[in-house]
Formats: structure tokens, C-alpha cells, sequence
């Protein structure tokens, strides 16, 4: 089975983002030891329900 046949038509999303956005989520994506493109995609799915699993809250020791 392909890919297209297990998971669908593959689709690209950009948007653009001010400087102040940029920022802070940059600074957010570092607490979660992620790259922005990796945290908000991320947020993505949790917002659109994909993953139905808790987030992992703990804090990692530094």
C-alpha cells in the first residue's frame, strides 16, 4: 500500500507570520526542545483532534 492510498492526497500550508509572532514562538518551541515548524505543526493536530493522547507537561531536568 502507497502512501497516498493509507494516508490521502497530500496537501502544503503556509502562512506568514509578524516578527512578535516569530519570537515568541521561537522561545516556545525551545522549552519543548522542538524547531517552530515542528511545535506548530504540532498544535496543528492537537487542535484539529488527530492525536487524542495527553501532552507530556513534565519539565525535563536541566
Amino acid at each position: 500500500m502507497g502512501y497516498a492510498e493509507k494516508y490521502g492526497k497530500r496537501h502544503q500550508i503556509s502562512f506568514r507570520i509578524g516578527p512578535m509572532a516569530e519570537e515568541r514562538l521561537t522561545r516556545v518551541a525551545e522549552l519543548f526542545n522542538m524547531k517552530p515548524s515542528q511545535y506548530v505543526k504540532a498544535l496543528l493536530y492537537k487542535d484539529l483532534g488527530i492525536f487524542n493522547e495527553s501532552l507530556d507537561r513534565r519539565r525535563k531536568p536541566t
